[in-house]
């Protein structure tokens, strides 16, 4: 899944990534422009010298901070799990730079990255994450998504926009039931499995994808609708609580500001083109 086919945002690159786009032999390859030390510190050249792929996540150049994408949470949640070096380069929600088409397929849309041994360009999280576990086999098996527990398959995007955008009243109380049958459900397969996790005594695929929705949901939910998880959702809440305090999901938080913020824009864009 990507950010951009979700809700068809636009992107803007930072100065220093805005670059133009050059076919190589055999795989496509990105030209930049040289990086000034304004920009970049030395420690930063030496992380982008030695990781094996080059990641493009939404966030803010200028802030530094990661934005609010489910999406590229995702997939660094996966590499910081597996132990797979990266290097994040961070895209404003503003204008999508052309030479994204070049490299996802006539697309534009993140995350998406960049091989950098085979100069291979990959994208759509739902693709990279089995990519990524068969390439390393040897590394924290997380299983492929189809693998791992099938839980929550409508919860988000679709149950979720339905009730942010639903009108009050009757519309309104049918999405928001439909919104916390799908929330049940998964409730009561952690529930039902007495496992920390959906992929039992450590994370699986399933964990990885589902934890970025529910922080989306959380806050999302309780700044445009002004409604919150039920409580009595336990498992569901303790599962949250344990994702939260994993090294992985700390070392790409970004803020609850943002998803607020998020949200808002996205409603509003939605109600004007309905």
């Amino acid at each position: 899944m990507a950010y951009a086919n979700m809700m068809r945002s636009g992107l803007t690159a930072s100065k220093s990534l805005t670059t133009p786009f050059c076919a190589g032999t055999g795989v496509q390859q990105l030209r930049r422009r040289p990086l000034t030390s304004r920009a970049y510190s030395r420690r930063q050249f030496a992380a982008m010298a030695q990781a094996t792929y080059d990641i493009w996540v939404k966030g803010s150049p200028e802030k530094n901070e990661l934005g609010d994408c489910p999406f590229s949470h995702r997939m660094m949640m996966t590499m910081e799990e597996k132990g797979i070096s990266y290097h994040k380069n961070l895209l404003d929600e503003q204008k999508m730079p052309d030479w994204i088409k070049d490299v996802c397929d006539g697309q534009k849309q993140i995350p998406f990255m960049k091989e950098n041994d085979s100069g291979k360009w990959l994208y759509d999280s739902d693709k990279m994450v089995p990519y990524l576990e068969d390439k390393y086999p040897d590394k924290k098996k997380l299983g492929k998504p189809d693998e791992c527990p099938q839980v929550g398959k409508e919860l988000f995007p679709t149950k979720f926009v339905e009730f942010l955008t639903s009108k009050p009243g009757e519309d309104e109380d049918k999405k928001k039931k439909a919104l916390i049958a799908e929330l049940q459900s998964v409730n009561d397969h952690l529930e039902k499995s007495g496992k920390p996790y959906f992929g039992g005594d450590d994370v699986c695929a399933t964990d990885l994808s589902m934890a970025p929705k529910i922080k989306h949901i959380k806050i999302g939910a309780d700044e445009v609708k002004g409604w919150q998880v039920p409580s009595d959702l336990k498992a569901l809440h303790a599962w949250m609580g344990r994702m939260s305090e994993r090294d992985s999901w700390k070392k790409t938080y970004y803020t609850e500001q943002y998803v607020r913020d998020g949200w808002n824009l996205k409603v509003k864009k939605l109600s004007e083109e309905s």
